[in-house]
C-alpha cells in the first residue's frame, strides 16, 4: 500500500468508525477505483454475521485529493453517509 493509500484508508476509517460504528476491513485498488469494504464494529464472534460486509468504490483522483488534503472530500463523505447510514444488513 503507498503512503497515498495509508493515508486515505486512515481518513476513511476513522470517519467509518466515528460516524457509523463500522470500520474499513479492505481497501484496494480495482482499474480506476477503489474497492472499499467495510464490516460493523462489536459484532460478536459468534454471530453468523460476523464476517458481512458492505463493498463500495471510490474513483482514484479522490483517493488522491484525500490523501494529499488531508481530508475527506464531500464526494466521498455523502456517499459514505449515503451508503453506511442506511440500516445494515450486517
Amino acid at each position: 500500500m503507498t503512503a497515498e493509500e495509508t493515508n486515505c484508508f486512515k481518513l476513511l476509517d476513522e470517519y467509518s468508525r466515528t460516524r457509523y460504528r463500522c470500520f474499513l476491513a479492505e481497501m484496494f485498488p480495482t482499474g480506476s477505483e477503489y474497492t472499499l469494504c467495510f464490516r460493523a464494529h462489536g459484532i460478536r464472534k459468534e454471530s453468523a454475521n460476523r464476517y458481512a460486509c458492505r463493498y463500495l468504490l471510490v474513483g482514484t483522483p479522490e483517493v488522491s485529493t484525500a490523501a494529499r488534503n488531508g481530508i475527506l472530500p464531500p464526494s466521498i463523505t455523502e456517499m459514505l453517509d449515503r451508503e453506511l447510514s442506511r440500516p445494515p444488513q450486517w
